[in-house]
């Protein structure tokens, strides 16, 4: 039985907090050790306090040097452990198995989109360096790693029936985040107001919203599935993703979805509705064509990880 060191260090969004709750919840016997550097996270996973852990004050860009850092009963803690798995991006040197789980590609696709992706593509190649092995979520992202790592793919799509949502309206979720294009998404929401649709907006940003709109401010991540399952469309305008997973929740949960075409979402389906990026016309008929459809049941594409480390 592998006992596993979780380093959680680094992670902040909530997609990265529900990976590394949805692991730790289901290996909880099988680990020995986490340390992280977010106060958010003890209040986030069942049982965290259960499990021994350290809280880490050394600013995150020294962490890919982080085990001269540590204390040395940390590093014996550490040592006494089968695995190590950095879910972060970012791993350091420890004298046991080393993966290195990417969920932020933006430094490695592109770098130079600003000076801190710039530096975490430095950190990157540093990690890969001593990692034994890089663990991904989908091929695309397995693409972006040098030839000389090795790369487990933990993601695949399995296919589903399931019922469809005919109600409702249309969601989209407003990040502050550049690559999530925030501003291009409520331009989509203030128009299909004017044509008379609903839409709920989920808002995790600072951005005005319409007073039209119904907003949900940082629901948690079961609210969110409820308000999937009351309405028919979810609209995605991401450029770039590792996954996309609010995409294969909504298609889970009975919604159809607009989506760029993006290499992160290459497969088509008939609930799938794609636009080209950024055309605000292309993207409008693709809403309206996924308003039109109205079926009892699909076969849709879901989202599923095995995280077996043997």
């Amino acid at each position: 039985m592998e006992r596993i060191v979780l380093n959680l260090c680094g992670i902040k969004s909530k997609g990265g907090i529900n990976i590394a709750k949805t692991f730790t919840e289901e290996n909880y016997n099988n680990i020995d050790l986490i340390i992280y550097d977010n106060e958010e996270i003890p209040e986030i996973i069942y049982n965290f306090r259960k499990i021994p852990n350290i809280f880490i004050t050394t600013p995150r860009y020294l962490h890919p040097f982080l085990n001269l850092f540590i204390s040395k009963e940390t590093k014996e803690k550490i040592n006494q452990c089968n695995v190590m798995i950095h879910f972060g991006n970012i791993g350091f040197k420890t004298k046991i198995k080393n993966l290195t789980f990417i969920q932020n590609i933006l430094p490695l696709i592109s770098p130079y989109s600003s000076f801190r992706n710039f530096l975490l593509r430095i950190a990157y190649i540093f990690s890969f360096s001593l990692a034994d092995e890089i663990i991904v979520q989908q091929k695309h992202v397995a693409n972006l790693i040098p030839p000389k790592n090795k790369v487990r793919i933990i993601g695949s799509l399995i296919y589903k029936k399931v019922k469809q949502n005919n109600e409702g309206g249309f969601v989209v979720i407003i990040e502050n985040n550049k690559n999530k294009n925030p501003k291009f998404l409520i331009n989509i929401v203030n128009h299909l107001i004017e044509l008379n649709h609903d839409v709920t907006l989920i808002n995790t940003s600072k951005f005005t919203i319409s007073s039209k709109a119904k907003v949900i401010e940082n629901p948690s991540h079961e609210e969110l599935l409820g308000v999937f399952k009351k309405n028919h469309t979810y609209i995605h305008a991401s450029k770039y993703e590792t996954v996309g997973l609010p995409i294969y929740e909504a298609l889970n949960n009975g919604m159809k979805i607009v989506v760029p075409r993006k290499d992160y979402l290459s497969l088509e389906n008939s609930n799938i509705y794609k636009y080209q990026f950024r055309d605000f016309d292309s993207v409008i008929d693709a809403c309206l064509a996924s308003a039109n459809k109205n079926n009892k049941f699909e076969k849709v594409p879901i989202y599923v990880e095995d995280w077996k480390l043997a």
